[in-house]
């Protein structure tokens, strides 16, 4: 189920850097399937402009239409490319969506079918290559679901960046919450003790 939210996500910062080197563009795009010369039929929302999915954050219906466009987007690029079960790290709803918001405040003009594509394209060293048991790791009172191997990749990363000395087990712990709240906090990221995806870029995607 889709959840409406109007987070501004700060995941951006990384994905942000990424757009201003030119790695998202309308040339960045790796194709899947088209006709001869390239081509392809954009349907639905997709064929709006970025300008008008920033515009419609600030309407929770019209937010909601396009999210759920988005989202049929991702599950599509997971049905049909190779090595991917999931193009997202995490479970969040509104992840996705807040990650494209990104590159369309960046290109304006571009259509949202092409900022959706090249935000996967950013985010590709996160997806989950196959299916693994979801975890529940809580902090603060507040809980979210993962996959067991997106949850060690992320302690893999913390671990190579010296900012978690446990093991890279998959499972949650008191010690990795603590790791990732200062990890969070030295990033200038919203300080959530969780697995988010403001996380997962700023420990993997980002350089």
């Amino acid at each position: 189920m889709f959840v409406v939210s109007l987070r501004r996500s700060l995941v951006p910062i990384a994905i942000a850097t990424a757009v201003s080197l030119g790695a998202v563009g309308p040339g960045s795009v790796t194709a899947q399937a088209a006709d001869k010369t390239g081509n392809f039929s954009v349907r639905g929302l997709g064929s709006q402009t970025c300008e008008a999915y920033v515009a419609a954050l600030a309407r929770p219906d019209d937010f909601l239409r396009y999210g759920n466009w988005l989202l049929g987007y991702a599950t599509a690029h997971n049905r049909l490319v190779a090595d991917t079960y999931d193009t997202m790290p995490t479970e969040g709803g509104t992840d996705f969506p807040n990650v494209v918001a990104v590159v369309c405040r960046t290109n304006p003009r571009m259509l949202l079918e092409n900022a959706a594509a090249s935000a996967i394209d950013v985010i590709r060293p996160l997806r989950q290559t196959a299916a693994s048991p979801l975890v529940q790791v809580t902090a603060d009172y507040k809980t979210v679901s993962i996959h067991q191997e997106s949850l060690k990749r992320l302690q893999t990363a913390l671990i190579a960046k010296q900012a978690f000395k446990g093991m890279a087990t998959g499972a949650p712990s008191a010690a990795f919450t603590d790791a990732l709240k200062a990890f969070q906090r030295k990033e200038g990221i919203p300080v959530t003790g969780l697995p988010d995806i403001d996380t997962f870029i700023r420990a993997i995607v980002k350089r």
